[in-house]
Formats: C-alpha cells, sequence, structure tokens
C-alpha cells in the first residue's frame, strides 16, 4: 500500500486540530506544537484516500488564506502496517463499506497535476533532448539497429506534452492546453526539421526493417496507440515513474516522426506520407486514450464551474479525435482491401 504524508500548518485563528479530517481515513497523525503557539499537524494516509482529505481540509480552511498544506510521498514506515486480512473480520467489513466510496485507487488529483505539470514545461533542456532523442533515433533507423532506437526512447521527452494536454483537456485547464500544445508543437517542429536535415546528408535506405515498418499503417497500430496512451496515462494515476511509462509513449510516437523527416529529406514523398501518416495516427490514439483514461479515473476539475467547462471541452475533444480516428481508419481500410 502506497503512502502519504500531509504536513498542515492550519491559519492561526482556526484553533487547535479536532475534526478537520474524517479520523477513519488517517492511518496516523500527530501534532507539533512551536513556542510561539504555533501548531503542524502531521497526517499519514493511504495514497488512494489522499485527494478526499485534501478537499475536506480546503473546504475547512475555505476563508483563510494563511495556511499550507504540503504533500509527501512516504518511501517506508515502522511499525508495518497489518495486512487487512489479519485485522477483526468485523472490523475490516465496516471500514470496507465505509470507505468503498471513498477510495479512487490513483493519486490525488492535485499531486498528478504537480507530476504532469513539471513534464510540459518548455525550456532549453527539452529542446535539447528532443534533439539528442531524435539524432540517435535517426541513427536508429539508419543502420537498422533497434538498441539505438530504443536508447532514443529513453531519453525523448514527448510523454509529458502529451499527457498534459490530455489533462487540461479533462480539466478544462485552458492555461496547461497552452503550454502542453506550445511543448508539442516546438518539439514536433525541431524533430521534424532535424530528421528533414539528416535525410538529406546521409544516404536512406527504405528497405532496412526498422524504416520500412514505419511506413505503413495498420489497425494494429491503432491499437497501439491506444494502447501506449492508456498506459501513459493510467501509469501516471498511479503514480509509476515517467521514465519507465515515457518508453510506451515514445516507442508509439518518436520513431515514426523522425522516418518521415528522414524520407521528406531524402525525396521519398510517397513513403513518407506513409510514416507522417502513421505518426498522426498515433497522435491521436495517445491524446483520445488519454482523456478517456482520466475520465474513467474519475479525475475532475474543482469548482462546479470549471467541472462544467472541462465537461464540455473533454466532450468536444473525444469527438473530435473520434472523427478523426474514424477518416484514418477508412484510410487504412480502403489501402487494403
Amino acid at each position: 500500500m502506497a503512502l502519504r504524508l500531509i504536513k498542515i500548518l492550519p491559519p492561526k485563528k482556526i484553533g487547535k486540530f479536532d475534526d478537520w479530517v474524517d479520523k477513519d481515513d488517517v492511518i496516523d497523525y500527530w501534532v507539533e506544537e512551536s513556542g510561539k503557539g504555533d501548531q503542524s499537524i502531521h497526517l499519514l494516509v493511504d495514497v488512494e484516500l489522499t485527494e478526499k482529505i485534501l478537499q475536506d481540509l480546503e473546504t475547512r480552511f475555505s476563508g483563510y488564506e494563511d495556511y499550507r498544506i504540503v504533500l509527501f510521498p512516504v518511501s517506508a514506515t515502522l511499525p508495518l502496517q497489518p495486512p487487512d486480512e489479519k485485522k477483526d473480520e468485523k472490523e475490516h467489513s465496516n471500514t470496507e463499506k465505509e470507505n468503498e466510496g471513498k477510495r479512487l485507487k490513483r493519486i490525488s488529483r492535485d499531486e498528478l497535476y504537480v507530476k504532469i505539470e513539471e513534464g510540459v514545461d518548455f525550456s532549453w533542456v527539452y529542446l535539447v533532448l528532443i534533439a539528442l532523442s531524435c539524432i540517435v533515433a535517426a541513427n536508429g533507423l539508419i543502420r537498422d539497429s533497434g538498441a539505438m532506437v530504443i536508447g532514443a526512447m529513453v531519453i525523448a521527452p514527448i510523454l509529458g506534452p502529451n499527457v498534459g494536454l490530455a489533462l487540461a483537456t479533462t480539466l478544462g485547464d485552458k492555461w496547461l492546453m497552452k503550454r502542453s500544445f506550445r511543448s508539442i508543437l516546438y518539439g514536433f517542429s525541431l524533430g521534424m526539421a532535424l530528421s528533414i536535415i539528416m535525410g538529406m546528408m546521409f544516404h536512406i535506405n527504405p528497405e532496412v526493417y526498422e524504416i520500412n515498418s514505419r511506413t505503413t499503417v495498420s489497425f494494429a497500430d491503432i491499437a497501439l496507440g491506444l494502447a501506449a496512451g492508456v498506459a501513459g496515462c493510467l501509469s501516471f494515476t498511479r503514480g509509476i515513474s515517467a521514465a519507465v511509462i515515457g518508453v510506451m509513449v515514445a516507442v508509439a510516437l518518436l520513431p515514426p516522426m523522425v522516418a518521415t523527416g528522414l524520407l521528406l529529406g531524402s525525396g521519398m514523398y510517397e513513403l513518407a506520407l506513409g510514416a507522417g501518416l502513421l505518426t498522426f495516427t498515433y497522435i491521436i490514439c495517445v491524446n483520445l486514450a488519454g482523456v478517456v483514461t482520466f475520465l474513467l479515473q474519475g479525475i475532475k476539475p474543482k469548482s462546479f464551474s470549471q467541472r462544467k467547462e472541462g465537461e464540455e471541452l473533454s466532450r468536444y475533444a473525444i469527438i473530435i479525435w473520434l472523427i478523426l480516428l474514424a477518416i484514418l481508419a477508412l484510410i487504412i481500410y480502403f489501402q487494403y482491401f
């Protein structure tokens, strides 16, 4: 069971810690007081109940400004928590019934937002990593080296902006959406430009497997793109390292993008069109799967007005992605039949 430590620096005039949160949601808690009369409260909680507790605290502190809530990941705690099967059967049954509607089976919305926001930041480091990953991927494609292509996937920072776009669409967050769009646009533009230049400089053999396998689109590629989007977003909500799940998303986006640029630079426009169509297919599938995954995970804006806007934006985004995916499916169908 993953744990989180919530540190609360409450408003000065709110009084002592009493019924701010439901004690059944907390594994343990302790209060520290300074010589000046200030207090800090520490709550040890299950990660799946973090969002509910944070919402309870924000509701309790509404109207105050002089407070701070800090969330820490917990690597380990002693003594160990006893497994559920070792608890009293009756107590366990009652607790499960009470918490059944509370548990979200994911990290809190606030923690998720911060994690994804970090991967959306546009900086010179982001551009350098894009450039390096494209150079490595291009070498892997030209030399028909799967190991080099995998190495490019590991360093490619493509995951963050795409997941950020899906989360922004789900929450109706226009600020995060603009940042995600900017990072995607600049990143793909830089990668495509470098790939075209390398395609003009080096001899490109379209018969090698690593290139040839990315010049056509099939229904299996749609399944791969959807799987990559679900894996990326679902793993984010479970708190799994972005370095691991980034490879899953990069496998769908980076190699075909670089292959498109290489083929364009070498003048093989028909093959480049197939690789470009494959890249576009993966972009659609990753973002569609991301929005749907976040919605199914119960990720919603905080306020009612934001929730309404987020629901409308999500609905429009899903419709647009589905229409584009249907068009691509028709292209694939007539291509093979």
